[in-house]
C-alpha cells in the first residue's frame, strides 16, 4: 500500500478484548468526506448503526470502530455510550459529534465501557498516519473471530491521472448480510458526488457482501461504507470515468467479501453456488442462498459425502418457480444431476472425489429462464460450533 495523503489511520488496544488484541482504530480525514454507507435490515439495530445512518447523510471528519463489544441491546446506554465515544473524536479533531461515523462489533447484550475509548482517543488521534502500518493496525482492530486481516487495494486511471481505492472488512460468524457482525471500510480519493457514488456503491454491494453467507445470520450492527472526498466531484455522472471507478470497487468488494467466507468461523472449503437459467434473478438468488444456507449441504461439503438429494430438496425449499422434473446440477464442472435424475455420467469415482478440493463450484441450471446469480459461502465443521458454544465465555 502506498502512503495516503488524506487518510490517516490507526489502532491500538483500549481494554475492550480480553486476549487484549489491538480492539480500537480511528480514521481521521484531512479533508471532507462524503459516505455512501448500507446498514443492517435486522429490526434490532445497534446504537452506532442508529447514529452512523444518521450522520452519513453529512460531511464525515473521522470514523471510529471498537471490537470486542457490539453495544447493542443496551437500551438508553447504548445511545449514551456510543455519543459519547463520537463526541472524545469530536473534540479531538475539531468536528462536531454529527461529522463522525461509529461502529462497533463483538458482544451483543454486554454494555460498552466507553470510558475506555474515550482515554484512548488521544493517543490514537496522535498516532495516526497515512503509512501502511497506520491502515494495518486499523484492520487488525476491527476484527473479532477473525483469523486474519482481510484488505484489498485498487489503483484507477481516470482523465490520465492514478488514483486509489482501499478497504479493509471484519466478518467471520453470524454472516449474512442483508442491507456487514460484519463491518466493512473502503476508502477513495476519487471525488465523487454523493448521489452517483450512492448508486455506485449499492450496485457493488449487491454483487459481493449481499451475495455472502457463512451462516444465514443477519446481525445487529452490519455496515459497509465508502468514504471519499466531498469537494470538486471529479465523477458527477455515469461515463467512462464512473465505469472505471465501479470496476474497481467492484472488485474491491468482491475480494472482501471472498475473504470472510474463506474466514468463516471453522470452514476449511470455500463454495460458490450458482443457480442459472432461472425465471428471475431474484428468484436464482433465493434458491442459491437456501441452498448455502443449508446445514445439511454445508456438513456433506464438510464430510465429501455426495449426498446430492439434499441439494434438489433445498432449491424446492426455496419455493421459487421452476421445472421441477428438468434441473441440472454440476460439481466443479462434473454432471451429478440430469433432469432431476441421477446423471449417468456419475461414476463412483466422482462420486468419491468430487468433493473434495478446497475450493468447490455448484452450479444449478433451472432450464427454464435467462436469469443467474452466484452466492458465495463455505462449509460447516465440528470447528464452528466449538467457537458458538462459548462466544460469551
Amino acid at each position: 500500500m502506498e502512503k495516503t495523503n488524506n487518510f490517516l489511520f490507526s489502532g491500538k488496544y483500549c481494554g475492550l478484548k480480553k486476549n487484549k488484541a489491538l480492539d480500537l482504530g480511528l480514521m481521521i480525514s484531512k479533508v471532507p468526506l462524503r459516505v455512501s454507507a448500507v446498514f443492517t435490515k435486522n429490526k434490532i439495530k445497534a446504537a452506532p448503526v442508529v447514529i452512523s445512518k444518521k450522520n452519513s447523510k453529512n460531511i464525515i471528519k473521522a470514523l471510529i470502530v471498537n471490537s470486542g463489544n457490539a453495544n447493542a441491546c443496551n437500551g438508553k446506554y447504548g445511545f449514551e455510550d456510543a455519543k459519547r465515544v463520537a463526541l472524545s473524536v469530536a473534540k479531538k479533531t475539531g468536528a462536531d459529534e454529527s461529522n463522525i461515523f461509529i461502529c462497533s462489533t463483538g458482544l451483543i447484550g454486554e454494555r460498552l465501557d466507553a470510558s475506555k475509548i474515550e482515554r484512548a482517543v488521544n493517543e490514537l488521534a496522535e498516532y495516526a498516519s497515512g503509512e501502511e502500518s497506520g491502515f494495518n493496525d486499523f484492520a487488525e482492530a476491527i476484527m473479532t473471530t477473525d483469523t486474519f486481516s482481510k484488505t484489498s487495494f485498487k489503483d484507477v486511471l481516470l482523465n490520465g491521472a492514478k488514483y486509489k481505492i482501499f478497504g479493509t472488512a471484519k466478518g467471520s460468524g453470524m454472516i449474512m448480510p442483508n442491507m456487514a457482525t460484519m463491518l466493512a471500510f473502503i476508502f477513495t480519493d476519487i471525488p465523487i458526488e454523493k448521489e452517483i457514488a450512492d448508486e455506485m456503491f449499492k450496485e457493488c454491494i449487491g454483487e459481493s457482501f449481499n451475495s455472502i453467507t457463512v451462516d444465514g445470520e443477519t446481525s445487529t450492527n452490519d455496515t459497509a461504507a465508502f468514504f471519499y472526498p466531498a469537494e470538486n466531484p471529479l465523477i458527477k455522472k455515469r461515463g467512462a470515468n464512473y465505469n472505471a471507478a465501479k470496476a474497481a470497487l467492484s472488485d474491491l468488494c468482491l475480494d472482501l467479501a471472498k475473504m470472510i467466507v474463506k474466514d468463516g468461523e471453522g470452514a476449511t472449503k470455500f463454495v460458490r453456488v450458482t443457480v442459472k437459467n432461472a425465471y428471475t434473478e431474484s428468484g436464482a438468488k433465493k434458491i442459491a442462498l437456501t441452498v448455502a444456507n443449508s446445514p445439511l449441504f454445508k456438513t456433506m461439503i464438510t464430510g465429501e459425502d455426495l449426498n446430492w438429494g439434499r441439494i434438489m430438496a433445498a432449491v424446492g425449499r426455496a419455493s421459487v418457480p421452476l421445472k421441477s422434473d428438468k434441473i441440472d446440477i454440476y460439481i466443479n464442472d462434473k454432471i451429478i444431476v440430469e433432469n432431476s435424475a441421477a446423471s449417468k455420467k456419475l461414476t463412483k469415482a466422482i462420486e468419491e472425489t468430487v468433493l473434495s478440493p478446497d475450493e468447490i463450484e455448484l452450479t444449478i441450471d433451472l432450464k427454464c429462464g435467462k436469469k443467474s446469480r452466484s452466492v458465495l459461502t463455505c462449509n460447516f465443521t465440528r470447528e464452528y460450533i466449538d467457537i458458538n458454544a462459548s462466544y460469551r465465555s
